[in-house]
């Protein structure tokens, strides 16, 4: 099993409409592929999870750099691991609309969105917050 973990910063404004074609496509891409993982939306920005295989996962995070909705695409972590952690979700998703409705989860997230690098010490953090967004 693969696991990736990608930011990336919203080229435009996103609507609600932009949002679900997102899901939509990625849910049924994901589900053609095997893979999972989670969205999440917050400040401008997207992070992401993706894991399945890796082959699988490459060609996913391939279409997600052409996709004119991401800018400034960065990988924060990528790894083998042991089993799935999203399971059965095609695409999780969370939307954090600002720091002050969600508290310090956004705070963190947003000022990680900001960095153009990422340290390995950094990794562990995001993929922990990521999986604590509900």
């Amino acid at each position: 099993m693969y696991q990736l973990i990608y930011v990336s910063d919203f080229a435009k404004t996103l609507d609600e409409q932009d949002m679900q074609d997102i899901l939509f496509r990625a849910r049924q891409c994901n589900e053609d592929m095997g893979i999972s993982g989670k969205l999440v939306a917050v400040a401008g920005h997207f992070f992401q999870i993706i894991e399945g295989d890796e082959e699988h996962v490459s060609v996913v995070f391939e279409k997600i750099k052409r996709d004119r909705r991401h800018q400034n695409i960065r990988i924060v972590a990528s790894r083998n691991t042991n089993c799935r952690e999203f399971g059965d979700w095609r695409m999780g998703f969370s939307q954090l609309l600002d720091a002050q409705q969600k508290g310090d989860v956004a705070t963190i997230l947003t000022n990680f969105a900001q960095r153009e690098t990422f340290e390995s010490e950094h990794h562990q953090g995001i993929h922990m917050l990521l999986k604590q967004v509900c």
